[in-house]
């Protein structure tokens, strides 16, 4: 029978009126894998020694269009280090369309013209849900999100703000015109990759649709007080394994930056818009994300 006793996992002090009492809120140590309701399901994926005692960071997969959250972190290769890097992970899966396709509200471009489902706050309430049923971390939650699933982390930068740490987003873009990237409260970091060979969501983007990756990079960069004149290059990486040598142009907007946020593109030279990566992307990516705290 499995272990249901919670244990209490962490306290924070309420002042009111000067009465300084302890709230403490009880995690299990054998939570459910399944959040979100009937309706719309997400599964979780957690350490083998998950332990209800240590607030942990959140990661959210948000698939490409078409796909589904186990298949798209499947292809990322996470479930790989949830165990070694002892985080709480989510796989939402988005709307299914009337061809039987999922996708996610990212933009009107990418994928939902007919603005039809709120998926801002749906994916709101899974963050939400899950801090009351893992011991999370707020100051480090994160989305990784691939083409329509990166249309939809950057929307959540900038309407869900004060929920996001940081997001990497894989062949995804962002709102044709910056107006509509509101209300951001925080400015939140990103990671945009992104290969020059991509079909499907162009490197340089499409005019009156979304921007290219070096302009969104540079959005949100701004966003952050960064000095988008004044790049950093970080030098070449190798993930993936079938182009030649180190393919990965790694560029950070880390110049007068607000304190604890900054903005990176990685560039895959000669990159579809989905490469066939090694471990390397998974293990890269997620020391970026959890290197930004709040």
């Amino acid at each position: 029978m499995k272990n249901l006793i919670p244990f209490l996992a962490f306290s924070m002090v309420l002042g009111c009126g000067g009465d300084n009492s302890t709230v403490t809120q009880a995690f299990s140590a054998d939570p459910p894998l399944v959040i979100g309701g009937d309706e719309r399901p997400a599964e979780v994926d957690i350490p083998k020694d998950y332990d209800p005692t240590v607030a942990h960071p959140l990661v959210m997969v948000l698939h490409g269009f078409g796909a589904d959250g186990r298949i798209e972190t499947g292809y990322m290769q996470l479930f790989n280090f949830v165990d070694e890097k002892q985080f709480v992970l989510v796989f939402p899966d988005g709307t299914l369309n009337d061809q039987g396709e999922r996708f996610w509200n990212g933009t009107p471009a990418c994928c939902d013209p007919t603005d039809s489902v709120d998926d801002v706050g749906y994916l709101s309430g899974l963050i939400e849900e899950a801090k009351q049923t893992y011991n999370i971390d707020p100051k480090r939650v994160y989305l990784i999100g691939h083409s329509n699933g990166g249309f939809m982390s950057f929307r959540m930068a900038c309407e869900a703000s004060e929920l996001i740490t940081a997001v990497v987003s894989l062949a995804g873009s962002t709102f044709d015109d910056p107006a509509d990237c509101a209300p951001a409260t925080v400015p939140v970091s990103v990671l945009a990759v992104h290969g020059t060979a991509d079909a499907t969501i162009p490197y340089d983007g499409r005019p009156n649709l979304y921007p290219g990756a070096v302009e969104t990079t540079e959005r949100f960069a701004a966003a952050a007080g960064c000095d988008v004149l004044l790049p950093i290059d970080e030098g070449p990486v190798d993930l993936v394994p079938g182009l030649e040598g180190a393919e990965t142009d790694k560029l950070a907007y880390a110049t007068d930056c607000d304190e604890g946020i900054d903005a990176a593109l990685w560039t895959i030279n000669d990159g579809s818009h989905t490469p066939f990566f090694s471990t390397e992307f998974a293990d890269m990516t997620t020391d970026w994300l959890f290197a930004h705290s709040r």
